[in-house]
């Protein structure tokens, strides 16, 4: 059983009902013989308390730590994933052993990863016969799988709008027309962030 939740769908301004919304959600996925609890953006869930003055995390960050203990002792399988741009925000105590044990670092996709996501986001569009996924992977270093998108969606969405003033007469995305669609498109992580988390990274 997978549980994919956001941290908007929990949180309440009411005392005590996003206490028991994180209890429901582990029981429910504890009832299964084997789950996976997946937050993104975990950060804003488990910030660090002595940063933050709301008195919901107040009560809530203490919920999801004494749900996290004594995982090794259940007999149901039970994986939890937290994903997050800001590490650093997080609570120290879920960092500690026994909460998140393993801390995984993804970096930006390499050259062979931004072709294969190039190739995929292109894979079912009309394309000319001079695209190069090697060539589009050379031109985005530093960008990510999210801006690689972005890119593809713009060509593509130029060539639609072009089709619809010629009435209906398409043409191919073009290697050119990526070209220009990445330089209207900049990366979206800064190089200093990235060194940030390398270096959070260093440091757990």
């Amino acid at each position: 059983a997978f549980f994919n939740i956001m941290p908007s769908k929990i949180m309440s301004k009411w005392v005590g009902e996003a206490e028991q919304k994180i209890e429901k959600l582990f029981e429910r996925a504890k009832s299964h013989e084997k789950s996976v609890i997946f937050i993104d953006e975990i950060e804003s869930l488990i910030p660090n308390r002595s940063s933050s003055n709301s008195s919901v995390m107040a009560r809530v960050v203490p919920q999801i730590l004494a749900e996290l203990e004594g995982f090794e002792e259940r007999e149901n399988a039970l994986l939890f994933i937290g994903a997050t741009n800001t590490p650093w925000l997080l609570d120290p105590a879920v960092l500690r052993p026994g909460r998140f044990d393993d801390k995984v670092f993804v970096g930006l996709p390499d050259r062979e990863s931004r072709r294969e996501i190039f190739r995929l986001n292109l894979s079912e569009k009309f394309l000319s016969d001079d695209i190069n996924y090697y060539t589009l992977s050379d031109y985005t270093e530093g960008y990510s799988g999210a801006d690689i998108r972005e890119i593809c969606n713009k060509a593509s969405k130029k060539r639609f709008l072009d089709a619809v003033k010629r009435e209906g007469e398409s043409k191919p995305i073009s290697l050119e027309d990526l070209q220009q669609s990445i330089d209207e498109v900049s990366p979206s992580v800064e190089q200093k962030t990235m060194k940030k988390l390398r270096k959070f990274e260093e440091g757990h």
